[in-house]
C-alpha cells in the first residue's frame, strides 16, 4: 500500500476509533507520563489482594495505546486475570508513523533511548501499585514486537517472557536500510541474534518464556522472522528443537525445558497477514478470526 494511502486508512480509523470506547472493561485506564513519555495503565477493578503480574503492551506503527488496547481485548482480559497493563505511547517527533525505533543501537540497551525511558515508566508504575516478582512480560506487534524484544535482551531483570506478534529476532537489522531488510526476512540470522541478545543482557544465558506469532500471509515483515525468532530464543534456552502440531487451525510448535515445563512456543497462521490474531476488528492492524493471540500469550507466559 502507498505511503498516502497508508496514512488515510489510519486517519479514517482513527476517526472511527473516536467514537468507540477503549476496551470492554470495568477497571481505570490511567493516563500518565514520565518526563515527555506518555502511557496508558490499566488497573482491574476486582485486582486480587497482593502483587499483580505486569503486562508491558507495545502498539505498532500507526497506533496508539487506546487503539492496540482496542483491537487485543488486553483491558477486557487484565480484569478476568487480575493483571495490571501498561501501554508506553511513541512519540510522532520521534517516529512519524509512531513505529518504535527498534533498529537504532541507541534504542537497544538499557542504558539510553526507548528502551530506557519505557523501563522507567515500568518502575513508575512499580512505583504505583505493587507488581509481582518476576511477572513482568512485554507484549507487542510489529514494531512493538520488535521492541518487546529489545527489552528482554537489554532487561532480563525486569522482562521475564515476550509475546510477539509479527516481529523479528535483537538487532536482526541496522538503520533504516537494516531495518527494511530485516523485515523483508533478508539476510535475518536467529544464531547471531541469540549472540547479541546474550552480549545485550551481559548474562551467560537467560531464563525466559516466549510466545512467538506470525501471519503465514504476512508481506510487512515477512514470515521468515518467526523461523529466525525460533532459533534465537531456542538457542537462549540451549534447545534442540521443539515438537509441531496442528492446533486451533494454525502450525504450532512447542519447546520444553529438561523438566518438562513449556517455555517458547510459536504460531504461524494461515491466511493472517500482518495483524493480530483473534482480537477486536474495530483497532487496526487486527483481524477477529484466528486463535486469540492474548488470550494465549497470557495463558502461556503467565501460567
Amino acid at each position: 500500500m502507498r505511503p498516502g494511502r497508508l496514512a488515510l486508512v489510519f486517519v479514517a480509523g482513527a476517526l472511527l476509533l473516536a467514537l468507540v470506547p477503549p476496551a470492554a472493561a470495568e477497571g481505570a485506564f490511567k493516563q500518565g507520563a514520565v518526563g515527555t513519555r506518555a502511557y496508558r495503565l490499566y488497573v482491574p477493578e476486582r485486582a486480587a489482594a497482593g502483587p499483580l503480574p505486569l503486562v508491558i503492551a507495545l502498539h505498532g506503527c500507526f497506533q496508539t495505546p487506546e487503539d492496540f488496547a482496542l483491537g487485543t481485548r488486553l483491558n477486557a482480559a487484565a480484569e478476568r486475570r487480575g493483571l495490571l497493563v501498561l501501554y508506553p505511547a511513541q512519540r510522532p517527533r520521534d517516529n512519524a508513523s509512531r513505529c518504535w525505533n527498534w533498529f537504532e543501537r541507541e534504542h537497544q540497551g538499557r542504558g539510553s533511548g526507548e528502551v530506557a525511558e519505557i523501563l522507567a515508566v515500568v518502575r513508575e508504575g512499580a512505583r504505583e501499585h505493587q507488581v509481582a516478582p518476576e511477572r513482568t512480560i512485554a507484549l507487542g506487534l510489529s514494531a512493538g514486537g520488535f521492541m518487546a524484544v529489545n527489552l528482554l535482551c537489554a532487561a532480563p531483570d525486569v522482562v521475564s517472557g515476550v509475546g510477539v506478534a509479527a516481529g523479528g529476532p535483537y538487532r536482526c537489522g541496522l538503520g533504516a536500510d537494516g531495518a527494511l531488510r530485516c523485515m523483508r526476512g533478508l539476510g535475518v540470522d536467529g544464531a547471531a541474534s541469540a549472540t547479541a541478545c546474550l552480549a545485550a543482557s551481559g548474562k551467560r544465558s537467560l531464563s525466559l518464556r516466549a510466545s512467538l506469532w506470525h501471519g503465514a500471509l504476512d508481506t510487512v515483515v515477512a514470515p521468515t522472522n518467526l523461523t529466525a525468532l525460533e532459533t534465537m530464543f531456542a538457542r537462549l534456552a540451549g534447545m534442540a528443537s521443539g515438537t509441531t502440531e496442528r492446533r486451533e487451525g494454525a502450525l504450532h510448535a512447542l519447546y520444553r525445558d529438561g523438566r518438562g515445563r513449556p517455555v517458547i512456543e510459536t504460531w504461524l497462521v494461515p491466511g493472517l497477514g500482518h495483524a493480530w490474531s483473534g482480537g477486536d476488528p474495530r483497532g487496526t492492524h487486527t483481524v477477529p478470526w484466528g486463535p486469540s493471540a492474548t488470550d494465549r500469550m497470557l495463558d502461556f507466559l503467565l501460567p
